[in-house]
């Protein structure tokens, strides 16, 4: 079993209160086991990935309201394992055994224009959090918020129903009587009402509770086969992850240290005309598709470096430097 560290900057994260962006920095060690020798010179790049998987997986805790900054401390042990999945080390031949970390956030600046009323004592931002949450767990779980409305055709009749006023029963009484002309008509139909209204219900209830479910969870779709346009202007390192789907056109980028552009995670990275030299020209890891068209990749170390599942294509790329390729990963091209 061995040990090293890890620390470094994890982004932005927005407070919730106060809806600033908020920077954040992780530090701390993590032991780990080679499952090969070769799986030592991987070190570096996992350090760099659990770092930016650290980033990922607390900024999605935060902004799904199963955290809150104040209490970010007591819950960042119980990501460890996510994190660790999330960075896709386990792709390059290194196995996570534990982890200390210490996710550091700056504190937010007052709001302008915001005041106290003299005598009175400010919430902490613990109980400002703990408020918030409260008051929207209150407002999704209070049925008055939602009014959902049915009308059922069954067997010649219109049942009725709402939320708010239940089961239209007067006129389905009204419905009844007009159709029955004979007291053995009038208790056959009765039978065949009483059923009918018992399966309404039940499947009224069921469509109540699918809606304030669906309601409650705020679910929404994302079209992954739809690329976003990213804001990379090449003064600094560029790295995507989770499931995010970018595309970077026409940027050319020179760094003396380090990795130019990493994608890791689900990430689907697009490159066109896009010219970087640096020690690591372009570093794809875990299950990450990067493709590059046009363009220059020149790596004093690696052009390319694939790892873990990743694939990267490339077609009419001028790659300078050698190329490194582990574990599942596939290089094609240019």
């Amino acid at each position: 079993m061995q040990t090293a560290q890890i620390g470094g900057p994890i982004g932005n994260l927005k407070d919730p209160v106060s809806g600033q962006d908020l920077p954040a920095t992780v530090s701390g060690t993590f032991n780990y086991e080679l499952a090969n020798p070769n799986a030592g010179q991987m070190l570096p790049q996992a350090q760099a990935a659990l770092v930016r998987a650290t980033g990922m997986v607390v900024a999605a805790k935060i902004a799904a309201n199963q955290v809150a900054i104040p209490t970010l401390a007591a819950s960042l042990p119980h990501f460890y394992n996510e994190i660790a999945t999330q960075s896709g080390v386990y792709h390059m031949g290194i196995h996570i055994h534990g982890m200390d970390l210490t996710v550091n956030v700056a504190t937010a600046p007052p709001l302008p224009g915001a005041g106290i009323a003299p005598g009175a004592m400010p919430m902490n931002p613990m109980e400002a959090t703990k408020a918030a949450f409260a008051q929207k767990a209150k407002d999704a779980l209070d049925p008055s918020n939602y009014e959902v409305r049915a009308r059922v055709d069954v067997g010649g009749f219109r049942i009725k129903a709402s939320t708010d006023g239940g089961l239209d029963t007067d006129s389905l009484k009204e419905q009844v009587t007009e159709k029955a002309k004979s007291t053995v008509i009038w208790w056959a139909i009765g039978c065949v009402i009483i059923g009918i209204v018992l399966v309404g219900a039940l499947g009224l209830g069921i469509y109540i509770w699918l809606e304030i479910k669906k309601t409650s969870s705020g679910s929404t779709s994302t079209d992954s086969s739809e690329a976003t346009a990213a804001t990379w202007d090449g003064t600094a390192p560029y790295s995507c992850g989770g499931n995010e789907n970018v595309r970077i056109e026409n940027v050319t980028a020179t760094f003396a240290a380090g990795t130019a552009i990493s994608a890791g995670g689900s990430c689907q990275l697009t490159l066109v005309n896009v010219n970087v030299t640096a020690p690591t020209a372009l570093s794809a890891g875990a299950n990450a598709r990067v493709t590059v068209t046009g363009g220059s990749l020149t790596g004093t170390e690696h052009s390319v470096s694939a790892l873990g599942a990743s694939q990267v294509t490339m077609s009419g790329t001028r790659v300078t430097g050698p190329t490194q390729r582990l574990g599942a990963a596939t290089i094609t091209g240019p």
